[in-house]
């Protein structure tokens, strides 16, 4: 017994002195945390429902459930910038493409959209049922939202997908989706919307707003989110069903066909983000854990076959998680009342290397033009 004690002892220091240790911690992918904030006053009685990076990543924007309020944050240090209350609790909060505006969508029946440095109202877009969904288009400055079904008069009223020209506030277009929309995601060139919610995934076309696609398995499921692949060839969105909670579909989606169904949670999942990169997909819920999976691995091997590429506890039910936009960056915001980013530590070994050629070709082009 002690033998093997005294060999494993000076196998470890072996390992530690000749730097393998290091080596292996450089390049295994994790995330790192970098700071946690109280965004829901509530705490536990508190939810954060959503929270989005600004397109330069500088600042992050937070809306909660409970005591309803938008926060703006600086992500570099976790500083409040301004604080705005709304009536009813807010669902989902997002940035323009400019980086001006963020909108605020809440309970209240209305979209309140705010300038993004002082926080003031900008503008205010009163709708006829409840918000769920909501996001920018990456050029330009549509402002698109999904509604909740609700009941009127004894009957269930549809769900509408609506299109606002801003900072005007005029409707452009508008799209019945047939109930509750829980998520819009735009692909990055702006081609296509993906709508999200209960009992199916849409596809839009934004030429003309018609339909492209609709997504189902062979049984009903309640989607809680979903994204395209950064090259939009992909959908992947996850729903809970009356057969099982925490699916993930993953569609070829132009085709319609549904490449890969996968269950490792067993739990609702509430949010997905798709790293920028293309490699990995992240999805977080009712579990106190960020789960990452690289999009090869969920697409090529048989679901027990599927590894985790990295997880992390992040305490307590997470509601929303975001990328920022060069995928450095991950936001995610929790039923505690908190909102958390962490460092992305990824696993390529030449990255490193890659960027430091890089600038040190562009150090020794400018000495050449002088």
């Amino acid at each position: 017994m002690l033998r093997r004690y005294l060999f494993s002892t000076l196998i470890l220091s072996l390992f530690l002195q000749t730097g393998y240790a290091q080596q292996y911690l450089d390049y295994q992918l994790r995330l790192e945390p970098v700071w946690a904030r109280i965004a829901d006053a509530m705490g536990e009685l508190g939810s954060v429902e959503s929270v989005e990076f600004s397109p330069d990543g500088k600042y992050l924007v937070s809306g909660t459930k409970f005591d309803n309020s938008v926060i703006m944050w600086r992500t570099s240090d976790g500083t409040e910038l301004w604080r705005q209350y709304a009536a009813e609790e807010i669902e989902r909060v997002g940035w323009s493409a400019d980086g001006k505006y963020v909108a605020a969508g809440s309970e209240d029946y209305l979209v309140t959209v705010y300038d993004a440095a002082s926080g003031e109202i900008a503008k205010t877009l009163k709708q006829n049922r409840g918000i769920d969904g909501l996001t920018w288009s990456n050029q330009g400055s549509l402002l698109a939202i999904g509604e909740e079904k609700i009941e009127e008069d004894g009957k269930p009223t549809q769900g509408w997908v609506r299109i606002y020209e801003m900072p005007s506030g005029e409707e452009v277009a508008s799209m019945d989706f047939g109930s509750t929309v829980n998520e819009l995601f735009f692909s990055q060139d702006d081609a296509y919307l993906l709508a999200v919610g209960h009992g199916a995934v849409k596809v839009f076309k934004t030429t003309d707003w018609s339909l492209a696609q609709t997504l189902n398995p062979d049984h009903y499921v309640t989607f809680t989110s979903g994204v395209f692949s950064p090259d939009a060839r992909y959908v992947f969105a996850v729903g809970q069903s009356d057969q099982n909670r925490g699916n993930g579909y993953i569609w070829d989606w132009q085709s319609g066909k549904l490449a890969k169904t996968f269950n490792h949670l067993g739990k609702k999942i509430e949010s997905v983000s798709w790293h920028p990169n293309g490699d990995y997909i992240a999805y977080a819920g009712h579990d106190p854990h960020i789960f990452v999976y690289r999009a090869a691995d969920i697409l090529e091997k048989e679901n027990d076959r599927i590894p985790v590429a990295a997880k992390v506890w992040a305490g307590d039910h997470a509601e929303y998680i975001d990328f920022n936009r060069d995928g450095s960056f991950l936001a995610s915001a929790h039923q505690n009342g908190l909102i958390k980013v962490w460092a992305w530590m990824g696993e390529d070994p030449e990255l490193n290397d890659r960027r430091h050629r890089g600038v040190s070709a562009t150090q020794t082009d400018a000495k050449l033009k002088k």
